[in-house]
């Protein structure tokens, strides 16, 4: 089975302030979670926390807040393990957050054959 990491964005100017209107949007998205979990194609997926939250590395300096400005943050993530980019496009297809006015990346992860991808790094 491949993996695929997938991004959600939202636009950062659109973040929704009527916390209502905010529990049904993550309702749904919990929804989506246990719906993909259940499915077995779901690694892993977590929220994120606003992207002022951040905390930018380079070599010469750490920065608080993202490094870039850009007009869609990424607030959130999942890890689906399936059989090709097809069935990832297919399941990323149904978040939620695609009606909620965001959207989605679908990136291949490198495979299980790369030493750093299995949490073990060569000197």
């Amino acid at each position: 089975m491949a993996r695929y990491l997938v991004f959600l964005y939202y636009p950062s100017d659109r973040f929704e302030t009527d916390p209502q209107v905010l529990e049904a949007q993550m309702a749904e998205h919990d929804v989506h979670g246990r719906e993909l979990t259940e499915e077995g194609v779901m690694v892993y997926g977590s929220p994120l926390e606003d992207h002022d939250a951040s905390t930018s590395i380079r070599a010469d300096s750490l920065v608080d807040g993202p490094f870039v400005e850009v007009n869609e943050v990424i607030v959130g993530f999942y890890v689906l393990e399936v059989p090709d980019l097809d069935a990832a496009i297919a399941v990323a297809r149904r978040n939620p957050i695609i009606h909620q006015g965001g959207g989605v990346e679908v990136r291949p992860m490198v495979g299980d054959d790369v030493p750093a991808s299995r949490g073990t790094l060569s000197a």
